[in-house]
């Protein structure tokens, strides 16, 4: 069946106004703080810009374009200016309200340009969007099935002129687990209809669907393709071509043979926790209805990962070099404003301990803080993890090593595992709930780098005894190199030195003094 060719950008939890966060080495200025707090409205004209210059025909934005308890009025203002530009360029908005911006606080928004389109949940009719006098998209926010709603409403339209239209949805998580919640409670209500010796052993409170469900039963796989069903009754009894991910905050993409499913993530990541980089999407629709997904960065704040393995012999200088050259090499995207990188070291802890000592933080502050690009600059935060090599020392009685050996090379905490050991544990209701809300956030390079380092502190007396008898051997090589090539630069600038002096010296004078000379003044004269 042909489409209409189109393109649109699909962007979502924009989150205007709201601050990001990042690690700060060294003292916050007034310039970089209005970067960080302009980042999410910067990231947003980003997305305008690229709806001009990709010139596509609408901006679709799905739920969390603004926090309605902050009452921003930068906010407000910056959407006010986004949509009149796209007003200038004749490109229509769609808007799915999401949690953070509910249908009341849109409402409430004035003098908003007329190319805005509002798609509530409670509004059975899809927007259109015509082009030539032809319906080529629909967007609706409410849920229905089949070609008629409740009340015998025709909403899925044919096309008299063989053209169907792009019909856009939305889902989420939530409205599935609140369908499975109600089918839940209707299989509830008509087991009371069944005989007591019928009944089975399930109760309404072991049926429920909702999120704390999907964590006690552990099995995701299963909630995931009940919810892929879902999607897909949804689309073919709705004949949709498309669904907005809603309610999420990572970048997510289905395509299923019904059609495709896409969150595009988060136009500015709060923080590294939540995304290294900020992005929306532009989607590509041909004439037979194929979906092509292209992302677009849109952060001004990105966070960088950057890893180095440091050997002994190492000196500052050539670890400024590295990563200078290592940050050139790292692509950069048109808004970028600011890079957040974060230099994992690796290495023997001796050789890392040693950087610490001369302070590399601010050494890096100092040289590496800008990125020259194409004309502009970036800024750049740095901050320095290090991460100590595991020891093997000869001795396998040695304390240090009895402990290394209890220590995995690489830390695994899986959620499950740490909410079940917050189970056992007798701390209070209140307590267990923030432990719980930090499972997903914890750093395992950060606790095998303490683990190392407390044990490091606490058992070995030099830490030269952590390097391995390869690495001493290296360095006690390099060491004489260094010093015969010293002692030999020595004698070789010796030797040019006496030979210069005697190539130089000059031949002393020879006085002649002639006995027939009888008064002083002839006797200088002939000396001079």
């Amino acid at each position: 069946m042909p489409y209409h060719p189109q393109r649109f950008i699909h962007a979502a939890n924009v989150r205007l106004d709201v601050p990001v966060s990042v690690y700060l080495s060294e003292q916050l200025t007034d310039e970089l703080r209005h970067q960080l707090e302009d980042a999410t409205l910067l990231s947003f004209d980003c997305v305008i810009q690229n709806c001009i210059e990709q010139r596509v025909d609408y901006l679709l934005l799905s739920g969390n374009v603004f926090v309605e308890s902050d009452r921003s009025l930068r906010a407000r203002l910056a959407l006010l200016q986004g949509f009149r530009q796209l007003q200038e360029e004749a490109i229509p908005v769609f808007i799915i309200p999401g949690d953070t911006d509910p249908p009341d606080a849109w409402r409430a928004i004035p003098e908003l340009p007329t190319n805005v389109h509002f798609c509530f949940s409670s509004s059975p009719e899809p927007i259109d969007l015509e082009h030539e006098g032809k319906k080529i998209t629909t967007v609706s926010a409410s849920m229905w099935y089949g070609e008629t709603d409740t009340f015998g409403i025709r909403v899925i339209h044919s096309s008299p002129d063989g053209i169907e239209p792009f019909r856009i949805g939305t889902v989420s998580r939530t409205s599935y687990d609140e369908s499975r919640r109600m089918t839940s409670l209707s299989a509830a209500a008509e087991d009371r209809l069944i005989p007591l010796e019928h009944s089975t052993d399930k109760t309404p409170s072991d049926q429920n669907s909702t999120g704390q469900a999907r964590a006690s039963n552990g099995d995701v796989s299963e909630y995931e393709a009940g919810f892929r069903n879902y999607i897909r009754k949804l689309m073919r009894e709705g004949k949709l071509n498309y669904l907005a991910l809603g309610s999420e905050l990572t970048r997510e993409e289905m395509q299923l043979e019904t059609g495709h499913v896409h969150c595009p993530g988060i136009t500015q990541p709060r923080n590294q926790l939540e995304a290294e980089s900020g992005l929306c999407s532009l989607v590509v629709v041909d004439v037979s209805g194929n979906v092509s997904i292209q992302e677009i960065n849109t952060s001004a704040v990105n966070w960088k990962n950057m890893t180095l393995r440091l050997e002994p012999g190492t000196e500052l200088n050539q670890l400024l070099e590295q990563m200078r050259n290592k940050l050139a090499d790292t692509s950069c995207c048109p808004s970028d404003r600011i890079w957040s990188v974060c230099w994992i070291l690796t290495g023997p802890l001796p050789v890392l301990r040693s950087f610490v000592e001369d302070d590399l933080e601010l050494a890096m502050a100092v040289e590496l803080d800008k990125l020259n690009v194409t004309g502009r600059s970036v800024r750049l935060l740095h901050q320095v993890r290090m991460l100590p090599d595991a020891w093997d020392l000869a001795d396998p009685e040695h304390l240090a090593q009895q402990y290394a050996d209890l220590i995995p090379q690489d830390v695994e905490l899986p959620r499950d595992t740490l909410i079940a050991f917050l189970t056992d544990t007798d701390l209070s209701e209140g307590w267990s709930r923030r432990l719980e809300a930090l499972a997903d956030s914890i750093d395992r390079q950060r606790v095998l780098t303490q683990l190392r380092n407390d044990g490091a502190d606490w058992f070995v007396s030099e830490f030269e005894e952590l390097l391995s008898s390869e690495l001493l051997d290296r360095d006690a090589i390099e060491t004489e190199l260094t010093v015969t090539d010293s002692e030999s630069n020595g004698d070789i600038a010796v030797a040019e030195s006496e030979s210069s002096s005697i190539v130089s010296t000059p031949a002393p004078a020879v006085l002649t003094v002639d006995n027939n000379l009888d008064d002083a003044d002839d006797l200088n004269e002939t000396n001079s």
